[in-house]
């Protein structure tokens, strides 16, 4: 999903804990459920069988007590010449991960900096992101996105339905940017495992490629005498733009596949929506899942936007705190999300201005932040 110029930098970065510069999350949150294509199936786990054809567990790290580690980055070699074809990423994790971000990308994109990480430093491996000048929105255009995890979940699962698959190029690097946080008592070594399920080229019909809007302007009320504020912050993009520069169409046409919002410990709700040209919203994915819990789900049947040009996201959040909320990482909240879709671009769009836009029927403070500039890129030439 986004990126290039600053604000279009914070948008292909899709779903950027890793990039921000402060601190996010612990737990929290509330609720639980969820609308719009078939919740469950995709990222909490879903019940389907799983046949996985590569596996790879990351180096450990270790995490003190309260320690919080950023900065990290791992690379796992594929050593493929052929094109993988990724039906399913199933993550698995020994706790503390608060959230990583994955990305696929060229062999040559991020190699070892003998000078600065010394003359044993490996392609594959962990190793600190700034030596080799890694940020995530350059890994999506380098590359894309290949797997987002949601806020501390131990397990969860990435699915899309029949016949559509993410393409790997030939000799790639799956490459993620990893923050990790320990709310537990005592110390802990934790690993990372992927398994992933791939499917030959000719049963593929549709390969998917990401949105993704990253919410970079969040003002989220304080609580007011000790009680807590609950508030909604929205973000509205019409896609014509890319649509047309990028594959020279002049309708909107696409279909989702799966989608992952992220919001950290003072959020309760996400929902991703078309909007059309009337005003009528259509839910493709709505849910209230608790930190810890993956809100995530698989799109099947993959939803249609029907000629809606427009994309709104949508978060909830309860604040508790004597602090207006902005983006960052522990003491910071974000409104982030993550699609598959088959409109053969990856698309990122930032945030501008917040708005205060009064209350709703139900007494909750609305924000809107403009939509800000969208990057787009197509994805295949071919």
């Amino acid at each position: 999903m986004r990126l290039i110029t600053l604000s279009t930098i914070l948008t292909l970065l899709l779903i950027g804990c890793g990039d921000s510069s402060t601190p996010s999350s612990g737990a929290g949150g509330s609720g639980a459920g969820g609308s719009g294509g078939t919740p469950g199936a995709g990222g909490s786990g879903g019940t389907s069988e799983f046949k996985a054809m590569l596996s790879h567990t990351y180096d450990p790290i270790m995490i003190d007590v309260a320690q919080e580690v950023v900065n990290v980055c791992q690379s796992w070699v594929l050593g493929n010449d052929e094109p993988i074809y990724v039906k399913k990423v199933r993550q698995t994790n020994d706790g503390g991960w608060h959230h990583s971000n994955w990305f696929f990308v060229p062999e040559g994109a991020y190699p070892p900096d003998y000078e600065v990480e010394g003359p044993d430093a490996k392609l594959e491996g962990t190793w600190t992101c700034r030596d080799r000048r890694f940020r995530e929105y350059l890994a999506a255009a380098a590359g894309g996105v290949f797997f987002a995890q949601s806020t501390q979940t131990l397990q969860e699962l990435q699915a899309f339905p029949d016949g559509a698959a993410l393409e790997i190029p030939p000799h790639s690097v799956i490459v993620g940017s990893v923050h990790l946080l320990n709310v537990s008592a005592s110390a802990m070594d934790s690993a990372m495992t992927f398994d992933v399920e791939t499917v030959p080229a000719d049963e593929v019909e549709i390969r998917l490629t990401p949105f993704s809007f990253a919410n970079g302007n969040l003002n989220i009320p304080a609580a007011v005498d000790g009680v807590p504020t609950e508030s909604r912050t929205s973000m509205l993009c019409d896609l014509t733009e890319p649509f047309q520069e990028h594959l020279g169409k002049d309708q909107v046409d696409y279909n989702v596949y799966y989608v992952l919002g992220h919001y950290h410990q003072w959020g309760n709700f996400f929902n991703l929506s078309f909007i059309h040209e009337d005003g009528r919203s259509e839910t493709i994915f709505e849910i209230k899942n608790r930190i810890g819990e993956p809100i995530g789900s698989i799109i099947d049947p993959p939803m249609n936007n029907s000629g809606a040009a427009k994309l709104r996201a949508e978060c909830g959040f309860i604040n508790n705190t004597d602090r207006t909320l902005h983006r960052g990482l522990e003491e910071g909240e974000m409104c982030d999300f993550l699609a598959y879709t088959d409109a053969n671009l990856k698309i990122g769009a930032g945030g501008g201005d917040n708005h205060e836009m009064g209350q709703d029927e139900n007494g909750l403070l609305l924000f809107e932040t403009d939509c800000g500039p969208i990057t787009g890129f197509k994805a295949y030439n071919d």
